[in-house]
């Protein structure tokens, strides 16, 4: 299995989406972080209601950022694990290994790890810039609860492109999938449901358990809109096991010939 996560790093490394794919969250995020402080300040002096611009400012920062991070790392998940189909190399890969789940859990494995990287450099990033910018930053609880709960939907997202991919055989079908679905997709999903008077179900689907999971990962925030924990978390964990099962078992029955 080490043999296996060693080749399919090699196959990420050797390519440059790997780090491309890293470049615009983490300028976004600098930039994010630079202005959330003041736009939250005016917000709270037109406010009625008074409240913590720190724990406000903190949370929407970061949350954003992770929020933005997780597309691109679904993009990632998408092309590693469905590049082969385009390249057609799967056959080789397979032939060469003992049998198709080692490959397909090296692949998933690399992703998860990867995606993880996304998160914290975009969180790195982020704090800092935060530090550097903002006034009477402090770390606390919340900080560290977003922070853990996005590099947890990262690597979720990250899996889920991937078995998207996995599913369609196609790398280009998987990253085009997840960004509709998170840009257009499940708002409009959201909104018929909604209007059947089934908001509820919506609170359920990707996009939305992924927002509750950052979010109100925070002690100090609860939007009663998204999941809260730890059923949020749960939620978008139960749609990675769906499309990782479904396009783990459809690559291990494909014709690749």
């Amino acid at each position: 299995m080490t043999t296996l996560v060693r080749a399919e790093t090699l196959k990420v490394l050797t390519l440059r989406y790997w780090w491309a794919l890293a470049i615009a969250p983490v300028v976004v995020a600098v930039l994010i972080a630079a202005s959330t402080r003041t736009f939250v300040e005016v917000v709270a002096d037109s406010a009625d209601t008074t409240f913590d611009v720190d724990v406000v400012s903190t949370g929407v920062s970061l949350g954003v950022s992770n929020t933005l991070v997780l597309v691109f790392a679904a993009v990632f998940g998408a092309l590693t694990a469905g590049s082969e189909f385009g390249y057609k190399t799967l056959t080789t890969t397979f032939l060469t290994a003992r049998g198709r789940d080692g490959v397909l859990g090296a692949k998933l494995a690399v992703v998860a790890v990867f995606a993880v990287g996304y998160a914290l450099a975009v969180e790195v990033v982020s704090i800092g810039a935060m530090l550097l910018f903002g006034r009477d930053f402090s770390f606390t609880t919340d900080l560290f609860a977003i922070c853990a709960a996005g590099i947890l939907a990262c690597a979720l997202w990250a899996l889920l492109g991937a078995g998207v991919a996995l599913l369609t055989g196609s790398s280009m079908a998987g990253a085009l999938s997840v960004i509709l679905w998170f840009v257009f997709g499940e708002w409009i999903v959201r909104a018929v449901l909604l209007a059947m008077d089934l908001g509820g179900i919506g609170a359920a689907l990707p996009v939305s358990a992924t927002i509750g999971t950052i979010v109100n990962a925070a002690p100090s925030i609860n939007v009663d809109a998204f999941a809260s924990w730890p059923s949020g978390p749960m939620m978008l964990a139960a749609w990675v096991v769906l499309f990782c099962g479904l396009g783990w078992l459809r690559t291990r029955t494909r014709d690749i010939t």
